[in-house]
């Protein structure tokens, strides 16, 4: 391995705030199949097995984190949330901001055709990047890498509510409940056309109404219906 092959994997551990035992493994995550088809006698190993068990880890440790953290939240929800999470954009954008792209070792076609940029190509490096932490010391240093990684995406209330499907969730339990739908109504809108700001109410027989903002009526009818899902799963709910 060269100076600078060297300096570039010294700097992505640093990123990732992780320095690996077997620099191999590191290695290995690395390396697209690409590679392997135009230099068989390198010796090396693709990073298809490594994604096949990173992708595991990844989801594991997501399900974990979320059930910690979105107590109140069901099943469907916690399985709609690490859905999103773990899509191929959103794990592509890290890998770029880890700058995995410029890390791997690619075929000249590959090379030639923008691999690095790759959405697919940058999210497969990134789940055999989480088996390599994996395998290299254990469950727990993985998925502590895993959450200081994906901590801005589980934290992101505003995402929370993109990906949770509450008006369905709120309207399965007012009739359960209640024997009855809620009623989204539009408040008020204000800005610019290019900039407007909606506001919606969610009643819910005449014992609950809540309110909810957005840059669209989707969007302000999503977060009222979130407000409301919520309190009715609290201790004060009738």
């Amino acid at each position: 391995m060269d100076e600078s092959r060297s300096k570039q994997l010294l700097e992505l551990q640093k990123k990732m705030k992780y320095t690996f035992r077997n620099p191999e493994l590191l290695v290995t995550s690395l390396t697209h199949k690409s590679y392997i088809n135009e230099n068989p006698l390198s010796g090396a190993s693709d990073n298809e097995r490594m994604e096949f068990l990173g992708d595991a880890v990844l989801g594991l440790c997501i399900s974990d984190l979320l059930m910690k953290k979105y107590t109140d939240l069901d099943e469907g929800a916690l399985s709609q949330i690490r859905a999103w999470l773990v899509r191929e954009k959103p794990l592509a954008d890290l890998a770029l901001r880890l700058g995995l792209g410029e890390c791997l070792l690619l075929g000249r076609g590959e090379e030639n055709s923008g691999g690095r940029q790759k959405e697919s190509l940058l999210a497969n490096a990134l789940e055999a990047l989480i088996a390599a932490v994996y395998l290299d010391s254990s469950f727990t240093r993985a998925k502590s890498f895993i959450k200081r990684l994906m901590a801005p995406l589980i934290d992101d209330e505003i995402l929370l509510i993109q990906c949770a499907d509450y008006k369905t969730m709120l309207q399965e339990i007012c009739h359960k409940k209640f024997k009855s739908a809620p009623v989204y109504t539009l408040l008020s809108e204000s800005g610019p056309d290019h900039d407007k700001m909606f506001e919606v109410e969610v009643r819910i027989g005449d014992f609950m109404r809540q309110t909810g903002w957005g840059k669209s009526k989707k969007e302000a009818q999503k977060q009222a219906a979130q407000k409301a899902w919520r309190y009715l799963q609290s201790e004060n709910s009738p």
